[in-house]
Parts: C-alpha cells; sequence; structure tokens
C-alpha cells in the first residue's frame, strides 16, 4: 500500500512538472512577472519584514527579479542552503551571496554571521516563499520529495505566512497529503491567488 502511494504521487509530480517544462523561456519569464506583481498586492508581502526567498531552479516560478527588488527594499531577505537532509536559511545583501550549491541551485555563501537566527522567526513578520511541483486548491502542496519545506515549516510553527508560487498549470483539483505535510497560507499563479 505505502510503495503505491509513492508510486502515485511520483507520476502526480512527473505529469505536473512536464506540464511545467512544457513552457517556454518566454512564457516563464512573463508569468512570473505576473506572479511577482500579484504576490507585491498582498498584504502578508506588504507587511512583512524577512522574506525567506528560493532560488530557482529549471522550470521554477522566477524569483531573481523579485530578489533584486526585495534587497532595495528595506525588507531582510534570506535564502536556503541544503545542508544534509535540511534547507538552513542565510541573509544574504546582493545577489553577489549566492554560489552554485545542491545541484547546481543558487544558494548563499556558508558566512556563520549571516545564518538564520531564531529571533527572527520569534519577532518579525516572516513570510516563505515556496516552490513545488503541483498544488492544489485546498492549498495543499507536493515538493520534490525530499521534505525540505515541510521540516523547516514545521519548525517555524505558525509564525510565518507560507506562500507557495505556481504556474497556473501546477494546480490540480486535489493532491495526496500526508499529515506532515503544511499547507500554504496562499498561492500566487498569473491568473491569480489560491486561499484556503
Amino acid at each position: 500500500m505505502e510503495e503505491k502511494k509513492v508510486i502515485s504521487k511520483q507520476s502526480i509530480r512527473s505529469k505536473y512538472l512536464a506540464k511545467r517544462d512544457a513552457l517556454s523561456l518566454s512564457q516563464r519569464k512573463e508569468k512570473s512577472g505576473t506572479i511577482a506583481e500579484l504576490l507585491k498586492k498582498e498584504t502578508c508581502y506588504r507587511e512583512s519584514e524577512a522574506v525567506f526567498l528560493y532560488m530557482d531552479y529549471r522550470s521554477e516560478v522566477m524569483t531573481t527579479l523579485l530578489a533584486e527588488e526585495l534587497l532595495t527594499s528595506g525588507k531582510r531577505v534570506f535564502a536556503p542552503r541544503v545542508i544534509g537532509f535540511d534547507i538552513v536559511f542565510y541573509e544574504i545583501r546582493s545577489l553577489d551571496d549566492l554560489e552554485a550549491g545542491y545541484q547546481g541551485i543558487r544558494e548563499p555563501v556558508e558566512k556563520p554571521e549571516m545564518l538564520l537566527k531564531e529571533t527572527v522567526l520569534q519577532e518579525k513578520r516572516c513570510l516563505v516563499l515556496v516552490p513545488g511541483t503541483v498544488f492544489d486548491y485546498e492549498c495543499h502542496r507536493m515538493g520534490y520529495g525530499k521534505g525540505f519545506y515541510d521540516r523547516f515549516l514545521e519548525k517555524c510553527g505558525d509564525n510565518v505566512t507560507a506562500v507557495g508560487l505556481a504556474f497556473s498549470c501546477q494546480i490540480a483539483k486535489m493532491i495526496p497529503t500526508e499529515s506532515h505535510d503544511r499547507r500554504m497560507d496562499l498561492i500566487v499563479t498569473e491568473n491569480g491567488i489560491i486561499k484556503a
């Protein structure tokens, strides 16, 4: 039974990744720009003091332009670095603070003084932008199967707002979930906002 669930989750991932990969570079750029503009209108974005931003990889919703804008916004900006089976976040002050890391994804340079401190999560209004392979209309998310973001968000508790960034072709009617899966507070696509 467990094996059947794993196979079905993997087949769902593959199906929606294929849809995402089928978008041309120009389509991804245009849709990513629309997604960023819609995100910036949301209260959780406007009121955030610290933004946890993934650096896009392959055909994900692009975040580089958003990162450049955030770095001049007065908000604190953090990016993830893979260490073992977890992601840890480091503050970045410019895109020069990034280097090629896990699977070639841009990650922050490991500077101990820039490592995320618990007090940021406890005292600041935090927004976590989350990538994924497929999302649904109940704001469930399926990642890549490693559980990086599920574990990070579990540690954060309810102190952060989790926002999935996705192209509309990544939205399914319903996806299988497990007890440890953290629902997104909202999902932003180029066609609009999905709220649980």
